[in-house]
């Protein structure tokens, strides 16, 4: 399934079942909370589409969970470019625990592509959605 949302600028949430996923799958709770969980290893993660009116500074926001004991190390490229090579992101001390991760992106008008991929051993943490602001 692929995301898209027409806004107004460089905002709005893009949650995890508007993601192209790979290596992952979408899972939800009893009270319809949903999130992209991944398999271990590098190269798991998913893929926004992202609607900009015009070009713009943002900040990328990722809501995530990381239960393991070790960081889980990402890749963040906006449009094919990286923003960030290899963020950690920690453990939050549980599967149901999130905390957000917030980054500077530059957007251009029209359609964006925001792809995080996982580049260490165990693989991405949970993510629930990315929001741009």
């Amino acid at each position: 399934m692929r995301g898209y949302q027409l806004v107004p600028g460089p905002s709005g949430t893009y949650r995890a079942e508007e993601a192209v996923l790979r290596r992952g799958r979408l899972e939800t709770d009893p009270s319809g909370t949903s999130w992209a969980s991944f398999d271990g290893g590098a190269g798991a993660g998913a893929e926004w589409t992202v609607e900009a009116g015009a070009p713009a500074a943002a900040t990328l926001s990722l809501r995530y969970a990381n239960g393991g004991a070790a960081d889980r190390p990402m890749d963040v490229a906006v449009n094919g470019s990286r923003v960030v090579a290899a963020r950690a992101f920690r453990p939050t001390g549980g599967w149901d625990r999130w905390e957000t991760v917030a980054l500077p992106v530059t957007l251009r008008p029209g359609p964006n592509t925001v792809r995080v991929t996982a580049v260490g051993a165990a693989g991405a943490p949970r993510l629930e959605r990315i929001a741009l602001g």
